[in-house]
């Protein structure tokens, strides 16, 4: 894949002509990078950048970088020299060290060894070419005579034709799923009845009396007597609501003295 590639120029830490360049991405593994570092990759291509100017070295480098990684080159080696003015650190050095970490393709680079231009020099591993075309599932010109598309045009027409006589099949419904009766919810936050009902029971009653509406008769009458009993039953109903069923026991009510 070609990339247009716009190298920067601004140079953060200046490296000097005994200076050994050194980069690796982020997860690479310390045996590929010693293995670098050792000149035990042999390179397969090189590049001499000695001697040309500044926006040429730059250009010749990433059409370098592109074509090395389209052929699947693994290791290259860049020749940048020292050369600089007087007192100066060497240029194109620097630009090297820092021109290299903004390729995509470079996973790392070191100074080469002494065999190898030394610190004049660059080992450079790149990534290998990720962009593969994938063929087709099926030849141009094959696929309307494949097995496939015949058995499933086979099969498109017996369904049409089934449907066509009256056979067509229709999912079975549950009268519960679909029931006529619409469940009303309560609303949320409603107080919902949690009182035990008791088998016998199947009403329910008001638990108690309202004062207000049913005031207590006068004591030592008739309608007192009545009140009362009313009141008993009540409270005993509420007892088997709630699951408070009476006691029942032979043993005799002890009486007092």
């Amino acid at each position: 894949m070609v990339r247009n590639y716009y190298l920067t120029d601004d140079i953060e830490d200046t490296v000097f002509a005994h200076s050994v360049l050194s980069y690796a991405v982020p997860g690479m593994p310390a045996k590929k990078f010693n293995e670098l570092k050792n000149g035990y990759l042999p390179w397969e291509s090189r590049l001499e950048l000695r001697g040309i100017k500044i926006e040429e070295a730059r250009e010749a480098l990433i059409q370098f970088i592109q074509m090395q990684v389209q052929n699947n080159k693994q290791c290259v080696l860049i020749v940048h020299g020292q050369e600089s003015a007087k007192n100066a650190p060497p240029l194109l050095k620097n630009l090297i060290n820092h021109w290299l970490p903004q390729f995509k393709e470079v996973q790392a680079f070191h100074s080469a060894q002494a065999k190898d231009e030394g610190r004049d020099a660059v080992y450079v591993l790149l990534k290998k070419e990720t962009s593969i075309d994938l063929p087709e599932r099926l030849p141009p010109g094959a696929k309307e005579t494949t097995f496939l598309v015949a058995e499933t045009r086979a099969m498109e027409r017996r369904r049409r034709l089934a449907e066509q006589q009256g056979e067509r099949q229709f999912a079975a419904v549950k009268a519960r799923e679909h029931s006529d009766v619409e469940v009303q919810s309560s609303p949320e936050g409603e107080l919902q009845n949690n009182i035990l009902q008791h088998p016998e029971l199947d009403s329910q009653r008001f638990d108690g009396i309202d004062p207000n509406l049913n005031p207590e008769p006068p004591l030592n009458t008739e309608a007192r007597r009545e009140f009362d009993n009313e009141k008993r039953e009540q409270d005993k109903e509420k007892q088997l609501r709630l699951g408070n069923m009476p006691k029942f026991t032979t043993a005799p009510t002890p009486k007092g003295p």
